[in-house]
Order: C-alpha cells, then structure tokens, then sequence
C-alpha cells in the first residue's frame, strides 16, 4: 500500500470518528462500529479491519474499545 493510500484511509477514518455522535444504542464509537462504518462508504478495497488501525492510526484511533 502506498503512503498516500495510507493516508487517504486515516483521513477516512478520521471523518467518521470526528462524526460520530452517541446515541442510546451506541454510546461510544468501537473499533468494530469505525470499520463497519468506513465499510459502508465502499471504500475498503484493501479490507483494512482493527489491527490495521491499531498499527498505523494515530491516537486516539488506535485506542478505541472492541
């Protein structure tokens, strides 16, 4: 994967992390919730999951519960 690529997933990432907003059912975003959501845009050609972001995103990406 190249550098931009990369980058170009984090700043994805990102988005959906600085969007969420809690809600009853899900008071937190989990790191299952962020790929499920980064799933759903149709951009997950390279079928990134949870330990891709936990060795390559910055905090507090990486940091999210299960």
């Amino acid at each position: 994967m190249s550098e931009e690529r990369k980058q170009q997933i984090i700043s994805a990432l990102q988005a959906i992390y600085e969007g969420f907003s809690p809600t009853e059912d899900e008071p937190e975003l989990t790191m299952f919730g962020l790929i499920s959501r980064y799933n759903a845009t149709g951009q997950n050609a390279e079928l990134i999951g949870g330990d891709w972001v936990v060795e390559n995103c910055p905090e507090p990406l990486r940091s999210l519960p299960d």
